[in-house]
């Protein structure tokens, strides 16, 4: 098999899964929203519970859901039928998935859930199954060709990608539904860079006597010094009253010293820029990035009602995010 067979064959199956996902798309309906609906008005756990792969993806499915906020954990078919039913209270809500719907290993957690009257939505692409005519809200999954050829056909892929994707379709849609938002997600998530970059620009910002202030009135002289003394290439301009009228960037005296004869008879005021960025302090740094790229600039001010709270420049968000 040389490489290009290979590559042929990697197509192959990316393709075919392709095809299973529109026929996933496709079959969305009423009983999908009845799952949010369920899942919202929540009150106990969600208990994701499979057998074999969908054991495997609904592990994922769990935790995705417990990253948006939703209390969730993966229950063992084998471990429930010795003791592990106990985990299971009134105000759970079981989301049960098998392809076939008849997995005999899910049969004790199935009584248990009906005589307890505990919801469950069951995911399987068999209407006929067990699970389905047990299941509160069924989902059926619309039967797809596996990715492979006829000798490997029988082995879950385009399956097992669907049952992924459903579950990232339920968790983004009660996210949304939730209104859970990036802030919310990084409280969740304190740490690594994934943490980090949900961190507010509070953590990051320079605050106090360190942020390089001038007044509007300032001579050229006392511009440079504040912004070489400062090391952040810029300085903030405030009026007598306090107030934020103005930013100078090394841009905004390089361009004033090309446009200006008589440039040490200037003052802040003649050179600054006077509508400079700013942000609130609870502003993700994620956010501030994207903000910073996109205006093409590296600081940002931090207000609050137009009073200076802080300045953040982008050297110190990525010497936080690398630390």
């Amino acid at each position: 098999m040389n490489n290009k067979k290979i590559i042929y064959t990697a197509k192959q199956v990316i393709n075919s899964e392709i095809t299973a996902l529109k026929k996933l798309s496709s079959s969305l309906d009423a009983s999908f929203c009845q799952a949010i609906q369920l899942l919202y008005k929540i009150k106990g756990r969600v208990i994701c519970c499979g057998v074999g792969k969908s054991a495997k993806i609904l592990e994922k499915i769990s935790s995705t859901l417990s990253s948006i906020g939703v209390s969730s954990f993966t229950l063992d078919p084998t471990d429930a039928g010795h003791g592990s039913l106990g985990a299971i209270q009134k105000n759970d809500v079981l989301v049960i998935a098998s392809f076939s719907g008849n997995s005999t290993e899910l049969n004790n957690i199935l009584k248990y859930a009906k005589k307890l009257s505990i919801k469950i939505i069951g995911i399987s692409s068999n209407t006929q199954s067990h699970l389905i005519k047990l299941s509160n809200v069924k989902i059926i999954m619309p039967k797809v060709a596996e990715a492979g050829n006829k000798n490997l056909d029988i082995i879950p892929t385009s399956s097992s990608t669907n049952l992924l994707a459903l579950g990232d379709c339920l968790a983004i849609s009660l996210a949304t539904k939730n209104n859970f938002n990036k802030k919310k997600f990084g409280a969740l998530h304190p740490s690594g860079s994934l943490g980090k970059n949900l961190s507010e620009i509070s953590e990051v910002m320079i605050t106090g006597k360190k942020i390089p202030v001038v007044k509007d009135q300032s001579s050229i002289q006392t511009i440079v010094i504040k912004i070489s003394s400062g090391r952040l290439g810029c300085a903030v301009v405030e009026d007598k009253t306090k107030k934020i009228c103005g930013f100078i960037s090394d841009g905004d005296m390089n361009r004033a010293i090309n446009k200006y004869k008589n440039i040490f008879s200037k003052k802040a005021k003649d050179i600054m820029s006077r509508k400079p960025k700013s942000i609130p302090s609870d502003y993700l740094i994620v956010d501030a990035l994207k903000l910073m790229n996109k205006e093409k600039i590296t600081a940002l001010l931090v207000t609050k009602n137009n009073k200076l709270q802080g300045l953040v420049h982008m050297h110190s968000i990525l010497s936080f995010l690398n630390s």
